[in-house]
């Protein structure tokens, strides 16, 4: 199975699917994090992007859209139908529509746009941490069960050092206490949730 996890930045994959990407790589899947836009420290965020990538087991693909041109636009929307296309993935997972932050915002928009084939299933994870404040309620509907991976995800996200250092020990307190939260209300001890766009079963 092709897994494809549209991360708008660096790092944001890491955080809000590491878990269900490490479960789906040690299943033998092979899952592609396309990296929209580096924002800044290009280099060095591009090389902490693929120690994050491989301590998951997948593969990272850096865009590198110019993050003053990242608009909702026909450009975007190609440039993603590309990349569908060319893996063409079992399943997608992308940012959160409503979320504060434009860039992911946009990414989901083109990302809809891109899967309007409807040849995969599509799901939308968390508002990014740490996020700004939106009137709206991201809406839990698809649980995974990652107690046996959440070491690997803080493992992938410590890889992004100039993060860590930006955002303190703080920032992977929320990102664990987020995982125990989900994960209590699954009955588990940790857990990613997502926004199910569209789920296309085969049934054989």
């Amino acid at each position: 199975m092709n897994v494809l996890v549209f991360s708008p930045h660096p790092d944001d994959a890491e955080v809000l699917v590491g878990g269900t990407i490490a479960k789906y790589t040690q299943k033998g899947h092979e899952v592609l994090i396309v990296t929209v836009t580096v924002p800044n420290q290009k280099e060095k965020r591009i090389e902490e992007s693929k120690r994050a990538a491989a301590i998951l087991g997948a593969r990272v693909l850096v865009l590198d859209v110019d993050p003053f041109k990242l608009a909702f636009d026909r450009d975007l929307v190609q440039l993603i139908d590309k990349v569908i296309n060319d893996f063409t993935p079992d399943i997608i997972y992308t940012s959160w529509i409503n979320d504060s932050h434009q860039d992911h915002v946009n990414v989901t928009k083109a990302t809809i746009a891109a899967a309007r084939k409807n040849a995969c299933s599509l799901y939308m994870y968390e508002q990014a941490i740490p996020s700004g404040i939106t009137p709206y309620a991201f809406r839990p509907q698809a649980f995974v069960d990652i107690s046996d991976t959440i070491e690997l995800k803080i493992k992938s996200v410590l890889a992004h050092e100039s993060q860590v250092q930006s955002f303190t020990e703080q920032w992977i307190q929320s990102i664990s206490g987020r995982a125990t939260y989900m994960g209590y209300r699954i009955n588990v001890k940790y857990a990613e949730a997502f926004e199910v766009v569209k789920e296309i079963k085969v049934i054989n």
